[in-house]
Formats: structure tokens, C-alpha cells, sequence
């Protein structure tokens, strides 16, 4: 799909389309916008059409509200009318101006797109200085956003007429197309290997679609990819707990996007090796592989003021994503009921939505630095499977009594978080459809988002105002944490029936260092679309760019 900005409207011809192929090059309609009160959006630039639209709107008894559409196809009329008005005519209501907001917006382009696609090859969307620059950008990127589709495995695909979207709006609005197209790549990307079946997209294939990526941007991405071997290695034992039952070895896939200086682990770290293989040495042979993989390891806030070389001592410090990948949740011994289980190849939507933010990174070429990281793996039962009772070690040397294997999303984030703490970075957020409490509480329009750390609490919530890629603040008291408290090892990965979103970050709030920011938003309600047309969403895409695109703006 292509989407530009203009300052002109479709160009017209002396030709009656009465007879016309739909597919025709030539076919075009332009797009007018109609509130509740009647009152014509970018009205000075529509004089010549004027008449057209307001007999348009009497005869049809139009009201404007939002999303009703009445179509004029400039079939009627004598000569003279067709040959001035030859272009195809689409009212649609937006209702109030003044309480436009995203979901009424991306219900706007759905309408515009699902009217227009099978019948014209371009529409002009008349918007003058109806929106404000966020509202522009949400439009835009919902206007693409409706033209997704996932149709690989039919045989029979739908090919749309529709090409070319032109949006008449003031020039200046050209960075916010451009930017809102970069997210569009980046939250198809998500889409794609979101939507993908758990028989193609396992924790291998999670690592090829980055090592692909930084084939395309090889100026600034780099990616490593950590098997169960060198896990071991670096005591990994909550990660591996979740991958041992499964014949697709976990991955953890580690990008580094370097949009504004090369910030690559320092390979001095031999002590910080010796340390993590304690408890994993017979799997010293694979040590030479990690020393080029493993981040300097830092000892907090305290280390860096005292060492002016340390990494995050200046503004190169990268923000961290950590995204969780469970490809397919089975629940593990834990099983899950049969009931829309095929669902579950959704639940390394954190990960595709981590993945796809960095491209859109390198499709926006954001001056900032950025570390995602990929937890991926596979959750089933088998005979090497993890049991409810048994207790692992994380890389923080935490022991962990699993009470549930179907609260496993936490024990591989728990390792990752572990691990990207080398980088010592500005900010970690993790993304996780990590709890089914979470749906309960927030629904399917808001994710959950908790936090150590107030600055980027707000950050995220004003990304999230920005984007309309929407948020809600949940608490991460103490007082939850004895839910957590097991009575044989230093944590339990489940904390009861109450709250459990909430005990679901406490768990991994026990892997973040002090003084670390740190935020975990919750997507298992908004990162797919459940039912007969399932499908993934691309969120959080649009808020993780907003944000980073703040970030950089202020750095």
C-alpha cells in the first residue's frame, strides 16, 4: 500500500465511467469527511465539489456520525455533469471533531478502506487541518494498518483493487507519514510472525527473522543468538525449565540496535563467565562462544559514578526491550483445556512485538540505542518436561519452586532480565502476554503496565496518549510480595488466585536490580484478536515507537 501526502485533488477526465472496469488505473474517488453537524472537513478545498457533496448529503439524509458512509459514483447526470464531476464521491462521518480519539479514528480508516478497496485503485482523503499531528499519525497508520492481511496459507488469496492512498493535509505533516509508515513495517513484521502456526514459527525461526533483519540493516543491527548450551552456561536454569520439554531448542535472541553509536558488548568477561558457570561446569567447552556474546556485567548505579568508562556513564546508554517468546504454550504438565489451545501461537507476542519495533527502528533510523531481546521458547509436556514442584536456579543464583509450568512466561523473562542488566541500560521494559488475570481485569482495550521507576511510568503514558496505543497503570506494592514467598526456595513462580497479574510482576521485579528502571506491560488482552477471525494486533508497536521516538527527541 502507498500512502502520500498531496495538495491537489484527484485529477479528472472527460471519459464516462458507467462502463468501466472497477481495476481500471484511472479509477479514483475522493474521500469527504462529514460531522454530526453537517459541517464538510477541508471544506475551502472542496469548493468545486460543493454543490455535489451537499445535494449528496439532503438526498441520502446523511447525519455525519461516525462511520456512516453513502457513496456517489458519478454514474448519473447528463454530459456536461459527468465531464466536470467525473470522480467517484465517498461521504463519511467522523461524528464530533472534538472527541475524535484512536478508536474512533482507526474505526474512520477501516471504513474508508473496506468501502473503497475492491472497486478503486486510488482515493484522496480530503482531512485540510481537521487533525492535530498525533491524530494525523494515528489515522495514517490505521489507514495502513487496514490494508493487513495474512493469507499465505490459502489457496485462493484476495488481491484489493486499492493501491494508492493520497491524503490532502498541509506538507508539514510530512515527517508524521513517514514516521507512521515506519511503524506500519514494524507492526506488520509483528503480525506476520505473530500470526504464523507453532509449526513454522518455533524458537529457530524467531532467530532467523532477526538475523534477516540485520542482514537488511547491517549499518545498525547487530544480532546474537544464545542456544540452551551457552544458557547453561551462564546459569540460565528458569529459561531452560520452560525448554527442556520441548524437542525446539530455546533461543534467546539479542538485538542490538546501534542508531546512535556502536555500543557493543565489551568482550572483556572472563570474570563475569567464571561466575555464571558455577553450576553449569560440564558445559565448559562452550564457554569461548559466549566470552563474544556476554555484556560487561556492572555492579549497579554505585559502579558506574565511580567508573567514568563504564558503559551507561554517558547518553550511549540503550534503552532495553525484553520480549517474551513462548511459541507455543501448552501449558506443560500443567496442561492447558483443549478450548481454543490453537491460540496459544500467540503467546510469543511480546517477543514479535520487540522484533518488530526494531524494524521499525531501522525503518525510522531513530538516533537512539537500543538492546531487544527475544526469550524464546516452547512449552510442552514430554518426559524431560519441568514438574510442578521442582526448583531451578536463575542466572541471579534466586532459587525458584515451580508450582505451575503454565506460569512459565516469567521464568524465561526472569533469565532475560537477568542477563540484559549486563548492559547496564537507561530503561528495561519487558512485554509479555503473560496472565490471563490481566484480561480479567483490563479487558481487551488497555494494556497493563507496572513500574519501579515514575519517569518512565510517564514516559509510557504519554507515548500511549500520543500513539493511542492505549495503557493503565497497575500497583506493584510490596505488600503483594509474600504471595510469591515459597516455603523451600527463595521464590514460588505462582502467588494464589488473587491478583495474580499483579504477583506476576512482583515475580519478576525479584530480577531487577536496585536502582534499575524498569516497567513490564502485560499485553495477553490486546496483543490478538481471539475468535473465529483470529489474529495478532501489532501491538504494542505504535506506543514502544512513540516512546522511543520521545526518548530520542529529548536526548
Amino acid at each position: 500500500m502507498n500512502i502520500t501526502l498531496t495538495e491537489q485533488l484527484p485529477q479528472t477526465h472527460t471519459k464516462k465511467i458507467l462502463k468501466k472496469e472497477a481495476n481500471d488505473k484511472d479509477a479514483s474517488c475522493l474521500v469527504v469527511l462529514v460531522d454530526d453537524k453537517k459541517n464538510i472537513v477541508a471544506a475551502s478545498a472542496l469548493t468545486e465539489y460543493q454543490d455535489r457533496i451537499e445535494q449528496l448529503i439532503d438526498v441520502s439524509h446523511f447525519t455525519g456520525k461516525a462511520c456512516e458512509t453513502v457513496a456517489d459514483y458519478a454514474l448519473a447526470g447528463d454530459k456536461k455533469t459527468t465531464k466536470q464531476n467525473p470522480v467517484q464521491l465517498l461521504l463519511v462521518g467522523v461524528g464530533s471533531l472534538d472527541k475524535l480519539s484512536n478508536t474512533i479514528l482507526q474505526k474512520i480508516a477501516t471504513t474508508i478502506y473496506q468501502s473503497t478497496q475492491k472497486r478503486v485503485a486510488s482515493i484522496t482523503v480530503a482531512l485540510g487541518d481537521a487533525l492535530e499531528a498525533d491524530e494525523f499519525g494515528q489515522f495514517a497508520l490505521n489507514l495502513l494498518a487496514a490494508s493487513y492481511r495474512f493469507e499465505k496459507y490459502k489457496s485462493e488469496q484476495s488481491t484489493p483493487v486499492l493501491t494508492d492512498i493520497y491524503l490532502l493535509a498541509d506538507s508539514t505533516l510530512q515527517p508524521t507519514l513517514e514516521f507512521a509508515e515506519s511503524v506500519f513495517a514494524g507492526q506488520s513484521l509483528t503480525r506476520d510472525v505473530a500470526n504464523e502456526p507453532g509449526n513454522i514459527c518455533f524458537p529457530a525461526y524467531m532467530a532467523e527473522q532477526a538475523q534477516e533483519l540485520a542482514k537488511a540493516y547491517p549499518d545498525l543491527l547487530k544480532v546474537t543468538v544464545l542456544g540452551e548450551k551457552e544458557m547453561a552456561a551462564l546459569g540460565m536454569g528458569c529459561f531452560l525449565s520452560v525448554s527442556q520439554g520441548s524437542t525446539k531448542e530455546g533461543q534467546l535472541v539479542i538485538l542490538e540496535y546501534q542508531g546512535k553509536s556502536k555500543f557493543s558488548a565489551n568482550t572483556d568477561t572472563q570474570s563475569a563467565i567464571q561466575k555464571a558457570t558455577t553450576n553449569a561446569a560440564k558445559v565448559s567447552n562452550g564457554l569461548k562462544a559466549i566470552t563474544d556474546k556476554l555484556p560487561l556485567k556492572g555492579t549497579g548505579k554505585k559502579a558506574v559514578k565511580e567508573d567514568s568508562n563504564a558503559q551507561t556513564a554517558n547518553d550511549d546508554a540503550p534503552i532495553a526491550l525484553v520480549g517474551k517468546g513462548v511459541t507455543f504454550d501448552s501449558g506443560g504438565i500443567s496442561i492447558k483445556p483443549g478450548a481454543a489451545m490453537d491460540e496459544m501461537k500467540f503467546d510469543m507476542g511480546g517477543a514479535a512485538s520487540v522484533l518488530g519495533t526494531i524494524k521499525a527502528l531501522c525503518a525510522a533510523r531513530l538516533p537512539i540505542n537500543v538492546v531487544g531481546a527475544l526469550a524464546c521458547a516452547e512449552n510442552m509436556p514430554s518426559g524431560d518436561a519441568t514438574r510442578p514442584g521442582d526448583i531451578v536456579k536463575a542466572m541471579n543464583g534466586k532459587s525458584v519452586e515451580i508450582l505451575n509450568t503454565d506460569a512459565e512466561g516469567r521464568l524465561v523473562l526472569a533469565d532475560t532480565l537477568c542477563y540484559v542488566q549486563r548492559y547496564q541500560p537507561k530503561a528495561i521494559i519487558d512485554v509479555a502476554t503473560l496472565t490471563g488475570a490481566c484480561v480479567v481485569a483490563l479487558g481487551h482495550v488497555r494494556s497493563a503496565v507496572f513500574s519501579n521507576d515514575e519517569d518512565v511510568l510517564f514516559a509510557l503514558e504519554n507515548a500511549s496518549a500520543q500513539s493511542g496505543d492505549l495503557i493503565w497503570h497497575m500497583p506493584l506494592d510490596d505488600a503483594y510480595q509474600p504471595q510469591i514467598d515459597s516455603p523451600i526456595a527463595d521464590i514460588q513462580n505462582i502467588g494464589g488466585k488473587s491478583a495474580g497479574a499483579v504477583t506476576a510482576a512482583c515475580f519478576l521485579a525479584r530480577f531487577i536490580e536496585d536502582g534499575q528502571a524498569w516497567a513490564h506491560l502485560d499485553i495477553a488482552g490486546t496483543a490478538w484478536v481471539s475468535g473465529a477471525d483470529k489474529a495478532a494486533t501489532g501491538r504494542p508497536v505504535p506506543l514502544f515507537m512513540q516512546y522511543l521516538k520521545n526518548c530520542a527527541d529529548m536526548a
